[in-house]
């Protein structure tokens, strides 16, 4: 038989997973290479290689290159489609048929493209959306269909197949004859003044190029067109032609030169009324800085360079193409902030087209956007204000405290605000203790191999005796998804990111499709979330592994997780093979936080583990010691993708007397030093800060030197200048910078979102105290 190219890449890659590691790794190398060598070649040269293979023939310059990587393909598929244990894991696969006719092997695998091509001549885009479309599938090889149902899902998340005896027949041909009898109308030009409603245009604004490429790519192949610094991305999804622009984030910011720091104070009935002025951002190209009022027109006022990008480019684009449309739907991020740039894109384009609408989706998938198009609402005020009392309580207590510190310190680079003041105190507390609780530590290896570790002893021991046993079944319960400080503490735990490239990763991550929100504070999963969990533990675990969790009451947010049931393996598959295209590339780090996520959220839906516990005490007469562990996992359950928390033991008995192997000796302090997880560990529990602000506070201590980072452990230490702000700081303004106060402010704001309490009141409140205080 004749084989085609794209025939061999599609059974390489459907056999990759069942070869050994040596095999796989040469069949990646081939899969790779003979990809990127057709990538760019038209298909008549492709035609032309697979007749020369067949033929025999040789080829001249490029085309001979392919043939031979073709080759050296071709043959070694067939050499590994000999080996016995090779054919009997693609026997053992669900998704993959193979047998045996007339003494040879056949390997049946889905035709995705075909597929996709015939289905999708089924129905028609027409000026009234897309016509209604019927495909049935007969199976007659219920593998090869597994396999096609998997495929499809991996290349379009919301795709399903229904069962032909479930559906009402009769009532879809109607459909399908009703859109044919509108398209033929429509040609003969019978409903034309009609067809001028059928089709609305709408423009979508969301803050990254990221964000706006990942969502046309939902939608076919976009057209794109340049408005200034801006790319639109054009395309049709039925009833609606979308422009999707990225907006580039914060647009806007506090003035410094008019008012109380960028806030005018006016009088309403005998009450202050506070009126926040804001202009566009600047961002200086040569130095980065960042600002908001020119000290000199176009010109940056760090370096001098006029070679500066006023935001109030972005408000002209938006402008240019808001008069083409019919609507706007702005999908910024779900949260406060989000909300605040939400409004300002309202602000600014509300002359130009009245009809706005705010989108939220907590996923960038295409049923997520779909809905999000739906249930379309208007800004949210409260989430607004809430936004805006943050903004301007960071400015006012920033900028005031800010000043005192240049004064005091004669460093114009120092700053101070509420939540970095007594998050600054925890680590200079925690420093102390450190220091101060230096002792001896002893480690005992036994010749079981168990390890006993004693504290404040150093006299050695040539044998313990094991005092205590307690042997007992336990069920070993999973942990709950990510939310935004876990997932923190974790990556700061394991692979050892800071907390604000850790949120640029995971910010990555969400833009591109692959993981929820991730600025949350809840472990709430949802139907979808679940369904996610269902196919991927079924399909790839087993389906006695599977216990759906909701994990707590439905919210604002959801867990952190992944969109879709793909592990990391083959989210690396499917990039390699095109079958999912992103719109940038993933760097090994961003592989290794998808990891964690996707582990963590499986197991969060997968049945407790079973073991047999061992807690035991040991005493080695100078010393007592507890030890505790597992010595058998009668049930591997959710262990079976994350390794368990506790150690295996040995078996041991009450009064079984084991000698000591090896001592190891050491004095180092008893109290560990903070890591940027645990920082953020700490903020959550005393409840200051938010998942929006947790990176940021952290970066802000060590922008400003106020901490350092330990080389190795990635511990956190105080440095002389920030232990001098801080007692500064606490000495002067306590009641404006204590944890408590910070508490209670965060608590006002929460309120403010939810309506419950006046913004204006707070604001008030907070300008009184300031002035109290600092004035």
């Amino acid at each position: 038989e004749q084989p085609t190219i794209y025939r061999v890449l599609g059974l390489m890659s459907e056999v990759m997973e069942f070869l050994e590691d040596d095999d796989r790794r040469n069949a990646e190398k081939l899969y790779v290479r003979l990809r990127r060598l057709i990538r760019n070649i038209p298909q008549f040269e492709i035609l032309k290689v697979e007749e020369a293979l067949a033929e025999g023939l040789p080829l001249g310059g490029f085309s001979n290159h392919v043939l031979e990587v073709f080759r050296e393909a071709v043959e070694f598929l067939r050499s590994i489609l000999r080996k016995p244990e090779v054919l009997r894991r693609i026997e053992e696969d669900p998704f993959v048929s193979l047998k045996k006719e007339e003494g040879k092997w056949y390997i049946e695998i889905p035709d995705v493209r075909t597929y996709i091509q015939a289905t999708g001549r089924t129905s028609r885009l027409f000026a009234g959306g897309i016509t209604k479309g019927l495909s049935v599938v007969i199976v007659d090889n219920e593998k090869v269909f597994n396999g096609l149902k998997r495929q499809m899902r991996w290349r379009f998340a919301e795709f399903d197949i229904k069962p032909f005896n479930e559906l009402n027949l009769e009532e879809i041909l109607k459909k399908i004859d009703a859109d044919r009898e509108k398209v033929r109308l429509i040609m003969e030009g019978k409903i034309a003044e009609k067809t001028k409603d059928l089709v609305r245009s709408a423009l979508m604004i969301v803050e990254s190029p990221n964000k706006a490429r990942t969502i046309a790519s939902f939608f076919g192949q976009p057209s794109k067109r340049r408005i200034g610094d801006l790319v639109a991305y054009e395309v049709s999804i039925g009833e609606l032609m979308l422009t999707i622009l990225a907006s580039g984030g914060h647009m806007f910011d506090l003035v410094t030169n008019e008012g109380y720091h960028g806030v005018l104070i006016k009088e309403n009935n005998g009450k202050p009324y506070f009126i926040p002025v804001y202009d566009t951002l600047k961002r200086c190209r040569d130095c980065g800085h960042q600002f908001v009022d020119w000290e000199k027109k176009g010109v940056c006022p760090r370096c001098g360079s006029r070679d500066v990008r006023d935001a109030l480019e972005n408000v002209i684009a938006m402008r240019e193409i808001a008069q083409e449309v019919d609507e706007i739907l702005i999908g910024t991020d779900p949260d406060v902030e989000g909300e605040k740039i939400a409004w300002d894109i309202r602000n600014v384009l509300s002359p130009y087209t009245p009809a706005i609408k705010r989108i939220e989706f907590h996923e960038v998938t295409r049923p997520a956007i779909l809905k999000a198009l739906k249930e379309a609402r208007d800004v949210n005020e409260a989430r607004v204000n809430a936004q805006l009392v943050r903004r301007i309580e960071d400015r006012w207590i920033g900028f005031e405290l800010s000043q005192k510190l240049w004064e005091v310190f004669e460093n114009t680079y120092l700053s101070a605000g509420r939540v970095q003041t007594p998050v600054l105190g925890w680590v200079i507390e925690r420093y102390r203790e450190f220091v101060e609780s230096e002792t001896d530590f002893m480690r005992l290896i036994l010749e079981n191999d168990l390890e006993v570790t004693l504290e404040g002893v150093k006299e050695e021991v040539q044998e313990v005796v094991v005092d205590e046993v307690q042997l007992e079944e336990r069920e070993l319960n999973p942990l709950p998804p990510y939310t935004t400080d876990t997932m923190l503490q974790d990556a700061s735990r394991f692979l050892g990111f800071s907390t604000d490239y850790t949120m640029r990763l995971a910010q990555d991550l969400f833009e591109l499709g692959l993981v929820t929100y991730i600025r949350t504070d809840s472990t709430h999963v949802s139907n979808v979330g679940i369904e996610v969990a269902k196919e991927y533990i079924t399909e790839e675990i087993g389906e006695d592994y599977f216990a759906p969790r909701k994990w707590g009451e439905e919210g604002a947010h959801e867990c952190i997780r992944p969109t879709r049931p793909i592990d990391t393996g083959r989210l690396m598959q499917l990039l390699r093979d095109g079958i999912i295209t992103l719109a940038r590339a993933l760097t090994r780090d961003h592989f290794r936080l998808y990891d964690m996520i996707f582990k963590r959220f499986m197991i969060s839906q997968m049945k407790a583990a079973k073991i047999l516990h061992e807690r035991a005490v040991i005493d080695a007469k100078i010393a007592k010691a507890e030890v505790e562990g597992y010595i058998e996992m009668l049930f591997d359950g959710w262990t079976k993708l994350r390794a368990p928390p506790l150690k295996k033991l040995p078996k041991l008995e009450k009064g079984q007397r084991i000698r000591v192997r090896e001592v190891k000796k050491w004095r180092a302090p008893k109290v560990s030093l903070f890591t940027q997880g645990d920082i953020i560990a700490l903020m959550k529990e005393r409840k200051i800060g938010r998942p929006s602000t947790y990176a940021k506070i952290v970066k802000t201590l060590l922008d400003r030197h106020y901490v350092i980072e330990t080389k190795g452990r990635k511990k956190l230490v105080p440095t002389e200048l920030g232990t001098k702000v801080y007692h500064y700081l606490i000495t002067k303004y306590k009641e404006l910078v204590s944890e408590e106060r910070t508490r209670q402010l965060e608590e006002l704001m929460d309120l403010v979102e939810e309506n419950k309490v006046d913004y204006q009141e707070v604001l008030n409140d907070m300008y009184r105290e300031i002035g109290k205080y600092i004035a």
